[in-house]
């Protein structure tokens, strides 16, 4: 029986080494250095990090959704390649944003990521796989929570971004 359980907890323990194989090219969401904050013409709001959390704040909506945004920048993604961003999060009050990949340079045009994440008061764990398109060289793309559609606060943590 000792042996039984013992061999389960190696198996385990090796099939979820295995499982968490692939590196997140994404940077710690619960530092503030690893976001850019963006606001907009009369777009605004704030950021700050909890714990293991960051927070985003919009406390101006002025029409445009793009004119607040919580930015990861300098991801190295190529074309063709298959990527995963996963995380958590949830919105006070429940609330729809955005989440767009993008170059981060001007034209700031779509690299295949760009979703609807239906938040609620609860944490809710969040996945979206997409096929990276005409990305930028030299770790010039972004992913994007565009928050100024509405007032509120979002907050994510774990967040990560894989090959698929």
């Amino acid at each position: 029986m000792k042996f039984s359980i013992i061999a389960i907890a190696l198996l385990l323990s090796v099939g979820i080494a295995f499982a968490s194989d692939k590196p997140n090219l994404g940077k710690p969401s619960n530092k503030a250095e690893n976001w850019r904050f963006e606001q907009h013409e009369a777009g605004k709001g704030t950021m700050k990090i909890d714990g293991d959390a960051a927070v985003f704040e919009t406390t101006n909506a002025d029409g445009e959704d793009w004119h607040v945004q919580a930015v990861m920048t300098g991801l190295d993604l190529k074309d063709g390649k298959e990527y995963v961003v996963s995380f958590k999060a949830k919105g006070d009050p429940a609330r729809t944003i955005k989440l767009a990949g993008t170059i981060d340079v001007d034209d700031w045009h779509a690299i295949g990521l760009s979703e609807d994440v239906e938040l609620t008061k609860d944490w809710k764990d969040f996945s979206f796989p997409f096929k990276a398109d005409s990305v930028a060289a030299d770790k010039k793309n972004r992913v994007a929570f565009v928050l100024g559609g509405d007032k509120g606060t979002v907050m994510v943590k774990d967040l990560t971004i894989t090959e698929k």
